[in-house]
């Protein structure tokens, strides 16, 4: 196996502050979405771009074209979204956090003031800590804790995560929504996170947890009932990037669990 190279990309690109902004706030800008041909972390900007009606493609480097450094970011990792602005000049952004947080602002995805803005960012982050907190703990741990991580995992970490969001959804009015009664980056946040689940070897175990909570299953209501996230989800493409993510998982994740929750045996 060959050792990556290492190729990184500054976020200085000999442009002005001003001319970035520029090309960040044009309205009439498209978008090129820099991530593996997977769902994953890229699944909520994907989901924004087609709620908000973009131009955009996605962009997929090769296993061997990534290792090679043919595709330089700022931090060696992907998602980066490229941003080009009607008149052919480009910038781009780096880190799905900001990548996210950046689109919902676009499209309106933020709420209308400064307090729901910020609480969306709240229940935002705290969804997508529970992505990262299993991705380190769980999927990617090593191989001889991996049942004992899954164990806690399903025992504590998802049912208290499940109670705090229930709690507030509750708060507002049990519509299927964490601000008002209108789609937030929350919301849709929530749904791919719930999807980056289901696409593990333990997914079944886990999507079942998630679908006994009617308020979180109405928040996955109301987001996939979204036209323009509706035919997104309806497309080839989406379902292809969906079946690599199980592809991708079922090599690298936690073990399927059989009936009696034990780790399956391969053969």
């Amino acid at each position: 196996m060959s050792t990556p190279v290492i190729n990184r990309r500054s976020l200085y690109n000999n442009v002005t502050s001003e001319e970035n902004a520029r090309i960040l706030t044009d309205p009439d800008a498209s978008y090129r979405l820099l991530y593996f041909d997977c769902a994953s972390v890229g699944a909520t900007a994907r989901d924004i771009l087609a709620y908000g009606k973009a131009v955009w493609t996605n962009q997929h480097p090769t296993d061997e074209e990534w290792d090679a450094g043919k595709f330089p970011t700022p931090f060696r990792v992907m998602p980066v979204l490229n941003v080009i602005a009607s008149d052919g000049k480009e910038t781009f952004l780096t880190e799905s956090i900001v990548v996210d947080q950046y689109l919902a602002k676009k499209f309106n995805l933020l709420g209308d003031n400064e307090w729901e803005e910020q609480t969306i960012r709240a229940h935002y982050s705290n969804v997508h800590y529970l992505r990262e907190r299993s991705f380190m703990n769980v999927t990617w741990t090593y191989a001889e804790k991996r049942k004992v991580a899954l164990e806690k995992f399903m025992a504590s970490t998802l049912p208290a995560f499940i109670a705090d969001h229930e709690f507030h959804l509750e708060t507002n009015g049990s519509n299927g929504h964490y601000i008002g009664n209108r789609l937030s980056l929350a919301d849709i946040h929530l749904v791919n996170v719930m999807d980056h689940f289901s696409h593990l070897p333990t997914g079944k175990q886990i999507a079942a947890v998630f679908a006994k909570s009617e308020l979180l299953s109405k928040v996955r209501e109301n987001v996939e009932r979204n036209p323009e996230i509706a035919a997104w989800r309806s497309t080839g493409e989406w379902r292809a990037l969906v079946d690599s993510s199980v592809r991708g998982y079922s090599i690298t994740a936690v073990p399927q669990l059989d009936e009696e929750g034990e780790e399956k045996q391969t053969k």
